[in-house]
């Protein structure tokens, strides 16, 4: 797959959402912007992101990693920190994560068939729907049934970002370029061959699909499977979801398969890629790169080492210095040796992404 026009529809967006000096006030306090923290919500993310909050990863919908590992009472930083500036910036986040959640709806809502979409997994209880932890870009609650797709615009989205008349329009503007990227991408047009090539058996297949899904994603058969540990409780979502999709056949099986595909662009250009862009700016260079691995399959994925300083974190955008990667990578995994040994990561590769962004090199040591 290579879009090479949403990643520069996205590139577009961020520019203008960073330009808001909302997402400047809150990106500033972000561990990665701020490496020797001044002040103490700075401080209060290192912290929370050093404990394993997957702040760095997802800056556009971190309300959530925040809040749980805060609660967390062994996790509590002995950092002095005023509670009314610590409660400000959560809201400062809240209102961006408000104003991106209801951006990516609107996005949906442009999906071939949208609302009327029997994917399955759109189930109850999947991991793109349910509204406990998911590390998937979950579809909201009523989501469907708001009329998004009579909107010629994000509806509220730039409210909670206090925008001028200026910024409103960059900002509509972006999204309307996005939108219509996506439609024209491969994966959407995918998506919406395989709709037209439903017949009423796949469609029964796919809708006896979605009820097993409710039954056995309920809250009574997650709760039996783990009751309270949050991780467990996903990863059975999800091997539940993977389940009863490798029982679909056909025209059903390869709705399925494109509706995945088309969803998960949009969560890792329109919100993974995106929030990178937005509030860290361009990827970083690595340099020093060696023992470059190659994944077959699709995505495709690249290992390699890398002998510097510098502590990375998933969901980074990098460029590595090797003729043998043109394009921008995800950083999806990150294996830290202490001492001598190299850092082993693992990346997944935007394909359509060569020469997009200018990097920002890391010094090496």
């Amino acid at each position: 797959m290579s879009d090479p026009a949403v990643w520069q529809a996205v590139t577009d967006q961020a520019e203008a959402w960073a330009a808001l000096p909302v997402v400047e006030e809150f990106a500033r306090q972000l561990p990665r912007n701020s490496p020797t923290p001044a002040n103490e919500v700075a401080g209060r993310l290192q912290h929370l992101q050093a404990a394993g909050a997957d702040i760095a990863g997802t800056p556009m919908r971190l309300t959530r990693e925040v809040h749980m590992f805060g609660q967390i009472p062994h996790l509590a930083s002995d950092t002095p920190l005023d509670p009314k500036r610590w409660d400000a910036w959560l809201q400062t986040a809240a209102r961006i994560e408000s104003a991106h959640r209801t951006t990516i709806a609107w996005l949906r809502s442009r999906m071939p068939g949208y609302p009327q979409l029997p994917a399955p997994q759109l189930a109850p209880g999947t991991a793109l729907t349910t509204t406990e932890y998911t590390r998937r870009l979950a579809w909201q609650p009523g989501e469907r049934a708001a009329g998004l797709q009579m909107n010629n615009l994000p509806p509220n989205a730039t409210h909670p970002l206090q925008t001028t008349p200026r910024q409103t329009r960059a900002l509509h503007e972006s999204a309307r370029a996005l939108a219509t990227a996506l439609q024209a991408s491969q994966p959407w047009q995918r998506l919406g061959a395989a709709r037209l090539a439903l017949d009423q058996h796949s469609r029964k297949e796919l809708t006896r699909t979605h009820a097993r899904l409710k039954q056995r994603l309920s809250d009574a058969a997650v709760d039996a499977h783990e009751a309270h540990r949050v991780l467990p409780r996903h990863t059975y979502r999800c091997t539940v979801q993977n389940e009863e999709i490798a029982t679909l056949t056909g025209p059903a099986r390869q709705f399925a398969d494109a509706f995945d595909t088309a969803d998960r662009l949009l969560e890792l250009a329109a919100s993974d890629v995106f929030g990178q862009l937005a509030v860290y700016g361009t990827p970083l260079l690595m340099q020093n790169v060696t023992d470059i691995d190659f994944e077959p399959g699709t995505p495709r994925h690249i290992h390699f080492s890398v002998h510097n300083s510098y502590w990375p974190h998933t969901g980074e955008l990098i460029q590595i210095d090797d003729p043998l990667v043109a394009d921008t990578c995800l950083l999806i995994k990150a294996t830290i040796n202490l001492g001598s040994a190299p850092t082993r990561l693992t990346a997944q590769i935007l394909p359509g992404t060569a020469s997009l962004w200018q990097a920002t090199p890391l010094s090496p040591t």
